[in-house]
């Protein structure tokens, strides 16, 4: 014989996936803000006449 599913595990799961998407809304928010930062940043580079506006990232 099956038992009913149990409302409280239902919920629970619902609480899970819906704190799950709001952590990757966040980060997705945090990343997408860091990236037109930088684009902002490298677009007054540019607009300022500049012509070494290219991050340069050093290998460690």
């Amino acid at each position: 014989m099956t038992q009913p599913p149990d409302p409280a595990e239902a919920g629970r799961r619902r609480a899970l996936a819906a704190l799950l998407f709001l952590i990757v809304l966040v980060i997705g928010g945090v990343w997408l803000a860091d990236a037109l930062r930088r684009e902002s940043e490298r677009e007054d580079c540019l607009a300022s006449g500049r012509r070494d506006c290219a991050v340069v990232r050093s290998e460690p």
